[in-house]
């Protein structure tokens, strides 16, 4: 893999507002060296680029953030074996020891802080809450409103009471369709979560039985034990592009950590695969679209996530129509299980 490839590869996994200075720091480094290569770059390479930015005074900030990508970049390569273990980054000139050690603190502090005011808050207010028990307790009690509450009038009707299915007076209570719609309207929403994941799926080229199982560029891994972790390359979009996204919506393996760790999932199994389907989505804000049937929206917002959603055309715009036509397709199936179901 050249070094261009390289840094392509790396950017794309960065956030989108880094994305940028990420490149420019990785190419303002090759510059620096007249295109010597990221694999014959030594420690002291990288010591003589730090001295030359600190001999241009820049700024302290662009000072570590351009370093601290630079070392990103070759931890990187190492960990994905492009680069030889040439530079031990425990060397580093800089770290983000300090800063995580300050922000450590930081949090610590505030936590505390915010305990004291909280225990002096409630000190101060005890008093008057206990006021106030012991003067309701000794207080009369309150005569009886003879009105009862809707939901009261539901729960004490008695369906072999004569009149105890007629309308009650008062505007409360809720229409008896109301309260059967509740359920079928959560159905639906279940519905159309599904019929937007096949949908994903589809664009992704995996709606098939070994979708769960399906690598980059078509290859089937194995093992549901951990994402798979394997580079494959191939062209698409008329462009030669390396990834190691795997499974049914293609998760690279940085997205996939993200969210096992936070949610504690050991396994790439197709359940959990179908589950963090739906908590990236929701971490996108798109959810809602998708229960609500807001296709255009959801698609809009997932763009970035899935480019897929893009392949036919070249642009969300011209992929939609067909986008829509197979989430249509979909949601028309799983409609008919549901009717049927009932």
């Amino acid at each position: 893999m050249s070094d261009s490839e390289l840094i392509r590869l790396w950017a794309e996994r960065k956030a989108p507002r880094h994305k940028r200075f990420s490149r420019d720091a990785a190419n303002r480094f090759r510059l620096f060296f007249a295109g010597k290569p990221l694999s014959q770059v030594t420690l002291a390479d990288v010591e003589t680029f730090a001295a030359a930015m600190r001999s241009r005074k820049v700024s302290p900030h662009f000072y570590k953030d351009t370093l601290l990508v630079l070392m990103s970049l070759f931890a990187f390569g190492q960990q994905t074996g492009v680069l030889p273990l040439r530079i031990p980054l425990q060397q580093w000139p800089v770290h983000r020891r300090r800063r995580k050690l300050f922000i450590q603190r930081l949090r610590f502090y505030v936590c505390w802080i915010l305990c004291l005011c909280l225990c002096s808050i409630l000190g101060r207010m005890m008093p008057r809450l206990w006021g106030q028990s012991v003067s309701a307790e000794n207080s009369p009690a309150p005569s009886r409103v003879p009105a009862v509450s809707a939901i009261e009038s539901i729960e004490s009707a008695d369906p072999k009471t004569p009149g105890a299915n007629s309308k009650p007076q008062t505007g409360e209570m809720p229409a008896p369709q109301e309260s059967l719609e509740k359920p079928q309207a959560g159905a639906i929403a279940r519905v159309r979560v599904k019929a937007f994941l096949d949908t994903i799926a589809e664009a992704e080229g995996t709606a098939t039985p070994d979708g769960y199982r399906t690598q980059y560029t078509g290859t089937k891994f194995t093992s549901f034990k951990d994402h798979p972790r394997q580079i494959r390359c191939g062209r698409r979009y008329r462009k030669r592009l390396c990834s190691d996204a795997a499974g049914r919506y293609q998760f690279l393996s940085t997205t996939w950590d993200r969210f096992a760790k936070k949610f504690g999932v050991s396994d790439f199994s197709p359940q959990n695969q179908d589950w963090m389907a739906v908590e990236l989505i929701r971490e996108r804000g798109a959810l809602g679209d998708v229960e609500a049937g807001r296709f255009e929206s959801a698609v809009r917002k997932l763009a970035y996530i899935w480019p897929s959603f893009r392949r036919f055309g070249g642009s969300v715009e011209s992929s939609l129509p067909k986008l829509e036509a197979m989430y249509r397709e979909n949601l028309r199936a799983y409609r008919q299980e549901l009717a049927v179901s009932n």
